[in-house]
């Protein structure tokens, strides 16, 4: 009895252990503020496209995001609610924080300059320890639908790399993200200033870099930022974002 008891107990806490995934998502709630200017390009056959912005996030759910080109857009979690307007449309998007799916939720909860938007997707996904590597002694690997992701971490315990298969046997790369430019919060905690993204579709190559400038990390941040109220004075908001689909934002006249 005490022999099966005991084994039950050992089951039960090697069950609870959380995953490399989980540690390091769990890492990012020592960050409770950070305020960057981020640089997004995108270069899609020999084409690139730049996305800038600045970026303001407060936990638990505040954040302020300004896309200044090529178009001008805001969106704004105020803790309850969330806003997304593209400047020249006739409305914008809203809903509360806790109807929010998909993407956006994603999105909302990722700490600028972390790895969360694709840590998220692999809460409660179990782990398969991989062998690693001289630049990445650990090494995890997870199982989702139509995709085996791989996580690898540096000497210093940093996650470095994600990478994306079709299979666990890992033959065929379809995508891969690298991390540099650490900037560290805690002894198991860092932000990134670099990430760059590759992706492969049969004979295309798509290329995605991100440079997060001016972090400023755990600072105070003023919170008329997260007022919407200031920012969208007159703009009508809808609660399905599929109504937005059919209006483009007016080009001023060059």
């Amino acid at each position: 009895m005490f022999v099966v008891t005991g084994l039950l107990g050992a089951n039960a806490a090697l069950a609870a252990e959380p995953t490399l995934a989980e540690k390091l998502c769990s890492s990012y709630t020592q960050v409770e503020s950070v305020s960057c200017r981020v640089r997004k390009t995108s270069e899609v056959d020999g084409k690139t496209a730049t996305l800038l912005s600045q970026v303001y996030y407060q936990r638990p759910d505040r954040m302020h995001v300004e896309n200044i080109a090529p178009l001008r857009r805001r969106i704004i979690a105020d803790g309850r609610q969330f806003y997304y307007y593209v400047e020249g449309m006739a409305k914008g998007f809203s809903c509360p924080l806790t109807k929010l799916e998909g993407e956006w939720s994603i999105m909302q909860k990722s700490v600028p300059g972390s790895a969360m938007e694709h840590l998220l997707r692999l809460q409660g996904v179990p782990e398969t320890p991989l062998e690693g590597a001289s630049d990445y002694p650990v090494r995890r690997g997870y199982v989702r639908e139509r995709v085996f992701v791989v996580l690898a971490c540096d000497s210093e315990g940093r996650l470095a790399r994600i990478e994306f298969f079709k299979t666990p046997e890992m033959k065929n790369l379809t995508a891969q993200v690298e991390y540099s430019d650490f900037r560290k919060v805690t002894g198991t905690c860092w932000l990134t200033g670099l990430q760059q993204g590759t992706a492969y579709f049969g004979a295309n190559t798509v290329r995605e870099t991100r440079r997060f400038d001016n972090l400023i990390i755990n600072k105070p941040i003023t919170a008329g930022l997260f007022d919407a109220a200031a920012f969208f004075p007159k703009v009508d908001f809808v609660d399905d974002f599929s109504k937005l689909t059919d209006e483009l934002p007016k080009q001023e006249a060059k």
